[in-house]
């Protein structure tokens, strides 16, 4: 019965995950703009709405990686 329900839980925070990490707009130029050209991808200051999906990208990921590592353990 605990594995469905992480399981069920896994799965929704999955799908949110790439959810937020989907409408995150690009910041340009990737690996090589952040050698060269852009300093605004780190020094500068970015919409609101892409600061909230950064953190909420990062919570997700967490707390996907936990719910992941008790499925395994779970399991065994």
């Amino acid at each position: 019965m605990l594995v469905i329900v992480l399981s069920v839980v896994d799965l929704i925070v999955c799908i949110a995950l790439i959810a937020a990490v989907l409408a995150q707009s690009g910041r340009g130029g990737g690996l090589s703009g952040s050698f060269g050209g852009s300093d605004t991808a780190f020094f500068g200051k970015g919409n609101d709405i892409d600061t909230v999906m950064s953190k909420a990208t990062i919570v997700l990921g967490a707390v996907f990686g936990i719910v992941t590592l008790v499925l395994a353990k779970i399991s065994i």
